[in-house]
């Protein structure tokens, strides 16, 4: 016997044929005949080769007809996704942090066009986006 999914485990995109609610947990298929992929149509669904069931559906079906299918394992799994997800807006964080500079000189000690005038020694920069930062580390001119 196989474990049981995580909690929250789906299968993205597919509803039960029977609660029309997306499917968590195991999933259970088999193929669809010509009148399943009509009423699939007409209920507004892309028919897809197979008919699909919740668990609860499935544990509805008398054992002859539960013969006919098939345990899906979800494949995916939220925390992980979640975890995923994480790691990468860290990675794109630490990287657009890296890359958004504090200053940019402009001109000579004191500003341009004499004392006390003309142009600060340094300019803020905006931060970067994520995206801007991305490419500003893949696309960084030689010799920095």
């Amino acid at each position: 016997a196989q474990e049981e999914p995580p909690p929250g485990a789906f299968h993205p995109g597919v509803v039960c044929a029977e609660t029309e609610a997306l499917i968590v947990g195991w999933r259970y298929a088999r193929p669809a005949s010509g009148e399943e992929r009509r009423a699939a149509r007409e209920a507004g669904y892309v028919p897809t080769e197979s008919y699909s069931l919740c668990q609860a559906a499935f544990d509805r079906l008398p054992p002859a007809e539960q013969a006919a299918f098939s345990r899906i394992a979800p494949p995916v799994d939220p925390a992980k996704l979640a975890a995923a997800a994480f790691l990468a807006a860290l990675a794109l964080g630490l990287v657009g942090g890296a890359l958004t500079s504090g200053g940019v000189p402009l001109g000579v000690a004191g500003g341009a066009g004499g004392e006390g005038g003309g142009l600060p020694d340094y300019a803020e920069l905006p931060p970067l986006s994520p995206a801007e930062a991305l490419v500003a580390l893949v696309f960084r001119p030689p010799g920095r």
